[in-house]
């Protein structure tokens, strides 16, 4: 198994994982189960929910993400995003994602509450 830093593991989940929909990646580059973090709740996710749940988002979106800022140290990686979608429906959102990492892989998330647009950005 390739032991990848907290920067190549964010970076591989949202280019290779959500833009171009390599959702079996997830198996490769995530811990099973991976713990996610919303605001008020938990949910211990195994590979193969999480790949279904990534495959159905992004067949039903068709997201494409970039970042406003994406850093990373030893433990943890951190992104604050924008996503665009050609669905009218999903046109525009954002939000900030952060990962604890273990064993080289992506194993506690903290998602905050999406926004329906993306983030102010100066002009």
């Amino acid at each position: 198994m390739t032991v990848r830093t907290p920067r190549e593991l964010i970076e591989l989940y949202w280019e290779e994982v959500w833009n171009k929909g390599n959702v079996e990646l997830i198996r490769e580059i995530c811990t099973d189960p991976m713990v996610r973090h919303y605001p008020g709740k938990i949910v211990v996710i195994h590979h193969d929910d999480q790949v279904e749940r990534v495959r159905k988002m992004v067949e039903e979106m068709q997201p494409h993400f970039s970042h406003e800022v994406l850093v990373a140290d030893d433990h943890a990686a951190s992104s604050v995003w924008n996503m665009t979608s050609p669905i009218e429906k999903y046109a525009k959102l954002s939000s900030i994602e952060t990962f604890r990492i273990k064993d080289g892989r992506l194993w506690h998330t903290w998602n905050a509450t999406n926004a329906w647009d993306h983030w102010g950005v100066e002009e």
